[in-house]
This record gives C-alpha cells, structure tokens and sequence, in this order.
C-alpha cells in the first residue's frame, strides 16, 4: 500500500490541473515559442516528488536567479529553506517535514514569487503553492477505484451584498441514480484567507466522503462549500452577513434546486478555524434548524469577542444536548489555542453532554488536521 499512496495521483493535482503533465522545455531550446515548440525540446520533469521516508524532492527552473528559497506560512513548514542550483538553472532541495499539506511561496532575489509549476492555492488571502508530504500509513482521503459523487457549481445572490456567491457542491454518488431519494445536508465552511475551494483542493472533502460511503461509515449526504466572506465595503472584519446569506440565500437555493431533506435532523453545520465559528455561531442561534455542529480547527464560542451570549447556553449541557445530536470539535496539539480549547470542550462532557466529541490529534492550524477530523465527523451525521 506504501508506494499506492506515494503514486497516488490527488497528490500533485489541483483545480488548475487534475492531471498535471510536468513538461518544461529544454533548458536550451530552438528559439521559438512553447506553443511551437517540437515535442523532441521538452523533457517530463515532476517539480515534486515523493521519495519516501517523508521526504520530498522540490524543483524550481529559474537560470537567471542568484538566489532561491522556499518560505513556509508557518505551522509544519516555519522559517525559509536555502534551495541549490545545478548548471541548467533548476534548483532543488530535498525536504523532510511532517506528513500533511505545506503551502509556501519561493523568496528568488528578494523577491516573493510561485512556482508555475507546481500545484496552486488560496490560502492567507491570496494564491500560494503546496505540496503534500505523504503519510504512507494513511490514504482515507486519496482518490480510489470506488463509485464518486459529482461536483457542481452553483451561484446565487446575496441578500446582504447585493453581490453573486459562488458554493461548491458535492451530491452523493447515488444522486443521479435514485431520482426519487431526498439526502441530508451538510453545510462546511473554510477558513480565514480561503474560499470555497479550500474544502476541495486541499482538503479532499469529496473523496473522503466517496471513500466512506463505499465502506459503508457513513451515510450517503449532500455537502454545501460556500464562500464564508460577506462584507460591504465600507464594513469591518465584526460585520459578517454570511448568517443571513447562509439562512436566506444559500439554504432556499439548495432545497429549490436538490433534492434533500428539509427537518433540522437532516441538516448540519460545520467549519474549520473562522468557519467553526461561523458554524457554531449559526448552529447556537438556530438549533430549530440544525441538529448538528462541528467545530474543526476551532475554539470554544465563549472564547470570542461575542463570548458573553453564548455562555448561558454552554453552561447547560442538559440543554446543549437536547439541542444536539452530535456537537463535535477538534483541534491539532500544536495549535497554539490547543490547550485552552481542548480544556472547554472536554469540559462539555466532563460535566456531562453526552453528545459532546472532541477529537484531537498531532499537527498545527492546518488542512491536515481538517481532514483527519472531517473522517471522523462525517460517520456521526444522519445516524
């Protein structure tokens, strides 16, 4: 299974190439266009590879640099890392890090640039590389030989804006075929600096819930990814209207356009990091609607500049479970909050809310730590 998942190929693919051909022209082509190039001047080069052992093998073609080096945003990837060139003008460098997502930039000459060739994101508020350090013990999340659900895009008005919203959708591979089956709904949201790609680019959201529906540990549910951002111009960060667009706008789109089903226990709300309080922001003001919460990556809403509502509410845990059927966090023990949250939420079932789980596992505010948490909560939903 070890080299199935170093080759697997989700690895290195994105929104902008599912499946990436590294070609770069030879580092001294005939004097023409890429476009008409012959095939005979281009070479197959992969700027990532795995090789093993947790250790990735980066390149990046730059001949005219006198100076290279990757910088990591932080977490499992800190500080910048030198990079060596060899005498065709590609520098490299082999890197052994934790297993999981690194999103970086590359520092050439001073200036902060993208690798054109390797996988892109949108993270920090604006567009980064990764890669993926492989975990050769874990592929829940990788693209498998099983039956998948479709994407699809939808748009819609915002009530608050006044401006169109983007939300990704993924139906359950069973959608086209049984016309006539409503399905539950998860609502999950992404994170501070992302969109509403993040769930799907990095965070392969579809295939862990086609790789658990195929096992049988999970139900079969429609997952709803919208853009969690909704500000006037002239608001401030406090000013958030995606409650309203989440309640008014998303939610009667989908349930005009899909086939689900429309009680509260059909319905959840989740999100990692700013999207977990969006979500228990939305799952505590509306428990008529939703039956489940999931704060992934989060912190305890008493935590929160609107902390003093919620208190009452989290200080009754007959009530919380009578509102909840699944209320689940999640952090990574490197996050720097960990302690403080991971402290609340036990506390929940310490003093006794039976339908309280908090999961944790090593790792830092990142997409891998959502991942492993989104295996985990999605076997909860719809029971």
């Amino acid at each position: 299974m070890k080299q199935d998942i170093l080759n697997n190929q989700s690895i290195n693919s994105s929104f902008l190439h599912f499946d990436p051909n590294f070609k770069r022209r030879d580092p001294n082509p005939p004097p023409m266009s890429f476009r008409m190039a012959p095939p005979e001047t281009f070479t197959m080069l992969s700027p990532c590879k795995n090789l093993g052992d947790g250790v990735t093998r980066i390149t990046y073609y730059n001949p005219d640099a006198k100076e290279v080096s990757i910088v990591g945003v932080g977490g499992s990837m800190p500080g910048a890392y030198p990079m060596s060139r060899d005498e065709q003008g590609y520098w490299t460098i082999d890197l052994k890090l934790a297993a999981g997502i690194h999103t970086h930039h590359y520092l050439v000459d001073g200036a902060m640039v993208l690798n054109p060739e390797m996988p892109f994101c949108f993270c920090c508020a604006e567009p980064a590389n990764y890669f993926e350090t492989v975990d050769e013990t874990c592929d829940f999340y990788m693209l498998k030989d099983v039956p998948h659900g479709d994407l699809r895009l939808e748009y819609y008005r915002s009530s608050y804006t006044g401006r169109w919203k983007a939300a990704w959708i993924y139906t359950p591979p069973s959608y086209d075929r049984d016309p006539e089956r409503k399905f539950p709904v998860l609502y999950l949201q992404h994170g501070a600096g992302e969109n509403e790609t993040g769930w799907l680019d990095m965070g392969r959201a579809n295939y862990i819930a086609d790789n658990l529906i195929a096992e049988g540990k999970c139900e079969e549910m429609i997952i709803v990814m919208n853009a969690g951002f909704s500000f006037h111009e002239e608001d401030g960060w406090k000013e958030s209207g995606f409650m309203q667009e989440l309640l008014e706008d998303c939610i009667p789109m989908i349930e005009r356009k899909y086939r689900v089903k429309t009680d509260r226990e059909s319905r959840a709300v989740a999100g990692l990091s700013m999207g977990s309080g969006q979500a228990q922001e939305i799952a505590l003001e509306h428990p008529e609607l939703f039956a489940y919460c999931g704060v992934i990556i989060g912190w305890f809403a008493p935590m929160r500049p609107n902390a003093a509502k919620y208190l009452p509410i989290y200080e009754d845990v007959a009530e919380m479970d009578r509102r909840y059927k699944v209320f689940f966090a999640s952090n990574g023990e490197q996050e720097d909050f960990y302690p403080a949250a991971s402290a609340a939420f036990r506390g929940l079932a310490e003093r006794g809310m039976k339908h309280m789980t908090y999961y944790s596992c090593p790792g830092y505010h990142e997409l891998t730590v959502c991942r492993k948490s989104l295996h985990v909560f999605l076997p909860m939903l719809f029971k």
